[in-house]
């Protein structure tokens, strides 16, 4: 559970702050903590947010991650490898990461994150 806190516009109480990401700066906040996350670490949390709730399989996680690399020739294995590596670091701010076996990934939280681009 998110703490109770007010809002510094309009002085409201505000019970849930969804998670916020800003992939430029790779930086993820939530709960009143943030976590730093690597490009591909990023790439992969970006990409759950967008289509939260739905599930993100491990082919599509694949394939966005290296539409812009079509010389590298990656295995799925490594989706794997850097949805641990996100587990890791988003633990300690309160945001999880579940497995539907045979299905992907999805976020485990309870409000579509919010993602703040920053570029002009």
């Amino acid at each position: 559970m998110q703490p109770d806190c007010t809002c510094p516009v309009c002085g409201s109480s505000v019970t849930e702050i969804p998670v916020t990401i800003l992939p430029e700066r790779g930086m993820v906040v939530a709960n009143g903590r943030f976590a730093n996350l690597t490009g591909h670490e990023m790439l992969i949390l970006q990409r759950l947010a967008e289509v939260f709730p739905r599930v993100l399989s491990k082919e599509a996680a694949l394939e966005w991650m290296y539409q812009f690399n079509p010389d590298e020739e990656p295995e799925i294995k490594i989706i794997d490898v850097y949805v641990c590596k996100v587990r890791k670091k988003l633990a300690p701010i309160g945001v999880r990461i579940d497995t539907l076996w045979g299905k992907g990934y999805a976020l485990a939280i309870s409000s579509k994150p919010q993602i703040v681009s920053e570029a002009a």
